[in-house]
């Protein structure tokens, strides 16, 4: 059981403002509320990958896998049913459609992803701009096969999949996106690499950079990170939805810090 993220769950519940804008006084925010966290969107517009995520879920097929992140609290072999993966790893629904709302809202032309897993937060973000560029980062070449026939499967063609330890793939891939529109962080859940990353994509944000980190309550120390990210002096706008938190770089509001119901 995991102690520390009930906790934060249970803070977050009792302090995060309400899930409509009200007492939000920031008009980018409360924009990004009304046309993002609130956005309507048609069963339809998903059916492709959340039937792909079906079938991974109902996959029992056994694979060999790379870990090169913190790793599964609950499973430290690397020997690993697909379903299992699928079941622990894959990203929410919800979450799932806030990346796609996001990309689909303010339409980045170059999208990085640290943490490829089956791609189908890979597919929701690709789906949001398909004449984005977009490429994913993945540690381990038996789940990035997989992840190419998701992206198959889905009909996703904008997006291309960097194997290899994000510590050695991630700089070149830096220089060849030259600047990062738009970032979802959600690999090796430690305090000290989710700094790292940080760190290393800052130098190619810009103004209408937006950065999506992952699992923010998953560990006290990844709580940490999330909060050093916050007080970063180049962050200007930050929110926190328990599970993931939301960084914007926008030029000209005063600095703040939000925690929104979603």
């Amino acid at each position: 059981m995991n102690t520390f993220l009930i906790g934060k769950t249970c803070h977050y519940l009792l302090t995060s403002g309400h899930k409509y804008g009200h007492r939000i006084h920031s008009p980018f925010v409360f924009d990004l509320i009304q046309t993002v966290f609130r956005a309507k969107n048609k069963k339809h517009t998903f059916s492709a990958i959340e039937k792909r995520r079906k079938e991974l879920l109902h996959n029992s097929n056994v694979i060999t896998i790379e870990d090169f992140g913190a790793g599964s609290k609950k499973n430290t072999s690397n020997i690993r049913k697909i379903n299992y993966i699928a079941r622990t790893s894959l990203s929410q629904g919800k979450y799932a459609r806030l990346l796609y709302n996001l990309v689909k809202r303010y339409q980045p032309q170059t999208i990085l992803e640290l943490g490829t897993s089956l791609a189908i937060s890979t597919s929701y973000l690709a789906l949001g701009n398909p004449s984005s560029k977009l490429i994913t980062l993945e540690g381990s070449q038996s789940i990035a096969n997989i992840a190419k026939e998701t992206l198959q499967a889905c009909g996703i063609t904008n997006a291309a999949i960097q194997v290899g330890r994000f510590d050695d793939t991630l700089d070149s891939v830096l220089q060849e996106l030259k600047t990062v529109d738009f970032a979802f962080i959600d690999g090796n859940h430690t305090k000290d690499a989710t700094l790292r990353y940080f760190e290393k994509i800052l130098p190619y944000c810009n103004e209408h950079t937006i950065l999506i980190f992952d699992d923010i309550s998953w560990s006290e120390d990844m709580n940490d990170a999330w909060n050093q990210i916050v007080e970063n002096p180049n962050v200007s706008i930050s929110i926190d939805v328990c599970k993931q938190g939301l960084v914007f770089f926008r030029k000209g509001i005063v600095k703040q810090h939000f925690v929104i119901r979603y």
